[in-house]
């Protein structure tokens, strides 16, 4: 069961990730640079046993020129078919949206996004059905630029 809601926390948290692709995100182009990031994510889920309310998790990802240019930033190719995106404001390097899914996973994620000079800082905070089961949960994800990519 805990590795069931992790994987949901988990796949939640880059469905929310900002893909740079034409359409909604196109304002976010021009604040990576390509390189090596290091992306740390703490979960907080309320309500759950012992054990499973707080987590974090830190991975590291290469985005390269080309992953920038076709929208591939957060390491998802695209953003799940049956999500949109909506009340997009982008103000300097601050941003916030709400991304709303509907069908296989049905859930509402509130994101505030700042660029940094070396990354970014995301806060969403997110309600989701899992199994018939209402959950609400929040992450915080520090994303930082650690050099170049690895060959």
């Amino acid at each position: 069961m805990r590795n069931k809601f992790l994987a949901a926390a988990v796949a939640t948290a880059f469905a929310a990730t900002p893909s740079f692709a034409a359409g909604p995100f196109d304002a976010f182009k021009g604040k990576m640079k390509e390189g090596m990031y290091e992306m740390k994510m703490d979960m907080e889920m309320p309500g759950m046993p012992a054990g499973m309310g707080k987590q974090s998790h830190t991975m590291q990802h290469c985005v390269t020129a080309q992953d920038i240019e076709g929208g591939k930033v957060g390491g998802k190719d695209q953003m799940p078919k049956d999500c949109e995106v909506r009340d997009m404001k982008v103000s300097g390097n601050t941003a916030s949206y709400k991304m709303v899914c509907k069908g296989q996973m049905n859930m509402t994620a509130d994101v505030n996004m700042t660029f940094t000079d070396s990354g970014y800082r995301m806060d969403q905070k997110i309600a989701m059905n899992q199994g018939g089961q209402p959950m609400n949960m929040s992450h915080k994800i520090e994303s930082r630029y650690i050099g170049p990519c690895k060959k």
